[in-house]
C-alpha cells in the first residue's frame, strides 16, 4: 500500500507540472501599443487614441497629452481566440481627443504594470495640418450655417515658391442633400498639383457642438508664382434638398474668399538660386568607376527633397573636353500628398570618353531658399572621378603620307606648295611712314576688349548686389525724376504725380525695397533708422503730394513743392545712415 501511495503521489506532482506548463505555453506574449485612427489630422478635428492590451487586463485612465483635449472615453472592445492550442486575448480602450494646437504633437511612451512587470508602448508623432477655419471662429460667428463651401489653406502667409495645401470642403447639416454640381476655381497665380484621393464621401464631424457631414471634394498643393496678395474664390455648389417624399427645394452655397499673402525672397538674391524648398540635397553617381575609350557611361545627377522639384532645371556643368555629352533624360519620382510634394528628380547623361586618363565628374553647386529657416543654404556635391583606359579591342586609326614624287596631277585638282616666290610685292620701306597709323589700327582690338571686360564686370557686380547698386544710383535717379517734374511745372495734373513717383522711387532705392513693400507705416519705421532728422518732413511732403493728386488747388504752388523736395533730398543725402 505504501508503494502504491508513493507512486500515486509522484504521478500527481508530474501531472500538476505538465498542466501548469501547458497553461503558460497556451498564453501568448504580453504586449501594449498605442495607435490613432488618422495621421495626419487637421487642427480642430477629433482624433481617436486607442490603447491595446494583449493577453492581460488592466484598467486604464485617459492619458494627459500636451496638445490634445479629452472629449470622451473610454469605449472598450474585447476579443478572445484559441489557435493551435494557444489562447490569446485583446482588450482595447479608445479615447476621443480634440486637437487644440497648430503644430505636431508628440505622443509619449505610455507605461502600465502587467503581470510580469512594467510594459511600455512606443512613442510616435501625430502630424497636425493647420487650416484657415478654426472651431472657435466658427463658434463666434456661426459662419457655416446649415450648408457651406469652405476653402481651407495650410498657411496664408508664405514666400514665393513655398507650397500651400488647399482643401475644398462642403459642410452640410442635412442628411437628404443631393449635390448636383460643384465648381472648383482655377487658382491663377499658382502652380498646382492635385492630390490623388478617393471619390468624396460624407464624414461626420462635430464643430462647435453641431454635427456636420463633411466632404473633401479636392485637395491641391499650390506653389505661388507671383508676390503680393492672391485671392482664392469661386468655390460653389448647387444641389437639391428634399423637404418631403414628394417635394424639395434647390439650394446653393459659395465659399468666402481666402487671401494668401505671398512675400518675395529676401534680397540680395543669389545668382545661382535653384528655388524654394523645405529640404534639398543632390547626389552624383556614375555607372562605372573605370571604363575604356569610345564606350558609353551613364552619369546620374539626382535632386532629393521636399518642394516643387519639377521646377529644378538642368544644371550647368563643365564637362571635360574629352567627353562627348548627350542631352540628359529627366526622370521624376515625385509624390503629391496632403503634406506637399516630395521625391526626386534625376538628370541622366550619356557620355562617351574619347581619350584615356583620369577625369572628374563636374561638381554640382547652387543655392536654395529654406522657407522653414527663412535663409539661403548652399548646395554642393563633388562628383566622383572616373579612370578611362585605352580600348585595345578597337584598332587605332592611322594615317600614312606619301612623298611628293608619288603625287600625280589629275586635271589640276592637286597643286604643289610653292617654295619660291618671284612675284612683285610691296617694299618694306612702304610701311615706314605708316607705323603710327598701323599701331592705332592694331590697338582697336585691345581697346574694345578692355571696354567689354569693364562693362561685363560692372554687370556682374550689379547682378551680385542689385540692392547696393540701386542705393548708389538713387541720387542720380532722383535728379532725372525732378527734372521731368520741372518740365511739367505748368501742368499741375501731370506735375504732382511725376513728383510723387520720383520721391517714392528715391526712397525705395535708398532702402533697397520693392514696390510691394511701400507702405507708409513701414516706410516711417525705416526712415527713423536711417534719416531721423528728416522723418517728419518726408511724411509731410509725401502726404501733401498725395493730397495734390486728388485736389491740386489745395496744395502749395508747384515751384514751392519742387524746391522743398530738392532741399529734402540734399538733406537726406547728408544725414543718411546706412
Amino acid at each position: 500500500m505504501l508503494g502504491i501511495r508513493h507512486i500515486s503521489l509522484q504521478g500527481f506532482l508530474l501531472c500538476t507540472v505538465l498542466i501548469l506548463g501547458h497553461s503558460f505555453s497556451a498564453w501568448g506574449q504580453l504586449s501594449f501599443e498605442t495607435t490613432v485612427n488618422q495621421n495626419p489630422v487637421r487642427y480642430g478635428q477629433d482624433v481617436q487614441l486607442t490603447l491595446r492590451l494583449k493577453n492581460f487586463r488592466q484598467s486604464i485612465e485617459a492619458p494627459i497629452i500636451s496638445g490634445l483635449k479629452l472629449r470622451s472615453g473610454p469605449s472598450t472592445s474585447q476579443s478572445n481566440s484559441w489557435v493551435n492550442g494557444k489562447s490569446s486575448s485583446e482588450i482595447a480602450y479608445t479615447f476621443t481627443y480634440a486637437v487644440v494646437v497648430q503644430k505636431d504633437i508628440q505622443i509619449p511612451a505610455l507605461k502600465i504594470i502587467g503581470t510580469n512587470g512594467p510594459i511600455t508602448s512606443k512613442p510616435f508623432v501625430l502630424r497636425v495640418i493647420a487650416g484657415n477655419v478654426k472651431p472657435e471662429e466658427i463658434q463666434r460667428s456661426n459662419a457655416l450655417g446649415d450648408l457651406a463651401c469652405v476653402i481651407e489653406v495650410s498657411d496664408a502667409d508664405v514666400f514665393i515658391g513655398e507650397p500651400i495645401v488647399a482643401s475644398f470642403k462642403i459642410y452640410n447639416r442635412a442628411s437628404n442633400l443631393d449635390v448636383r454640381e460643384y465648381v472648383v476655381p482655377e487658382m491663377p497665380g499658382f502652380w498646382k498639383e492635385v492630390v490623388g484621393q478617393a471619390d468624396p464621401n460624407w464624414e461626420p464631424q462635430v464643430i462647435a457642438g453641431r454635427r456636420y457631414n463633411v466632404a473633401n471634394v479636392r485637395t491641391v498643393v499650390l506653389f505661388p508664382q507671383q508676390t503680393g496678395k492672391i485671392v482664392l474664390s469661386g468655390f460653389e455648389l448647387t444641389g437639391y434638398m428634399r423637404t418631403s417624399f414628394f417635394d424639395g427645394k434647390n439650394v446653393s452655397a459659395k465659399s468666402d474668399p481666402v487671401t494668401v499673402q505671398v512675400r518675395p525672397l529676401p534680397e540680395p538674391l543669389p545668382a545661382n538660386n535653384i528655388g524654394t524648398f523645405k529640404r534639398l540635397k543632390v547626389q552624383t553617381k556614375a555607372s562605372a568607376k573605370t571604363a575604356v575609350t569610345n564606350e558609353a557611361i551613364a552619369v546620374e545627377i539626382t535632386f532629393n527633397g521636399e518642394g516643387n522639384l519639377k521646377f529644378i532645371q538642368e544644371p550647368k556643368l563643365n564637362w571635360p573636353s574629352e567627353f562627348e555629352v548627350f542631352d540628359p533624360e529627366v526622370n521624376d519620382r515625385i509624390n503629391i500628398t496632403e503634406q506637399g510634394e516630395s521625391g526626386s528628380r534625376t538628370f541622366r547623361y550619356v557620355v562617351i570618353p574619347r581619350s584615356p586618363g583620369t577625369y572628374q565628374i563636374p561638381t554640382i553647386e547652387g543655392t536654395w531658399f529654406n522657407y522653414l529657416k527663412r535663409t539661403y543654404q548652399t548646395l554642393q556635391f563633388e562628383g566622383p572621378s572616373i579612370t578611362i583606359e585605352r580600348n585595345e579591342s578597337v584598332p587605332e586609326s592611322g594615317m600614312s603620307y606619301n612623298s611628293k614624287t608619288d603625287v600625280q596631277v589629275l586635271s589640276q585638282d592637286i597643286r604643289y606648295i610653292q617654295t619660291s616666290f618671284n612675284s612683285k610685292c610691296l617694299q618694306r620701306s612702304h610701311w615706314d611712314g605708316r607705323n603710327l597709323s598701323a599701331a592705332a589700327f592694331l590697338s582697336i582690338g585691345p581697346i574694345l576688349f578692355g571696354l567689354s571686360w569693364f562693362f561685363r564686370r560692372r554687370r556682374d557686380q550689379i547682378e551680385r548686389d542689385e540692392r547696393g547698386y540701386r542705393k548708389k544710383q538713387a541720387r542720380s535717379k532722383i535728379r532725372s525724376e525732378l527734372k521731368v517734374a520741372k518740365n511739367l511745372i505748368h501742368d499741375e495734373r501731370e506735375f504732382f504725380p511725376a513728383l510723387g513717383k520720383g520721391m517714392e522711387s528715391y526712397l525705395l532705392a535708398k532702402l533697397g525695397w520693392s514696390a510691394s513693400q511701400n507702405q507708409r507705416e513701414h516706410l516711417k519705421s525705416a526712415l527713423e533708422q536711417h534719416a531721423v532728422s528728416s522723418v517728419d518732413e518726408w511724411m509731410d511732403i509725401l502726404e501733401r503730394i498725395d493730397m495734390a493728386r486728388f485736389a491740386p488747388g489745395s496744395a502749395a504752388p508747384p515751384q514751392e513743392m519742387l524746391t522743398a523736395a530738392s532741399r529734402l533730398v540734399d538733406q537726406t543725402e547728408k544725414t543718411w545712415k546706412a
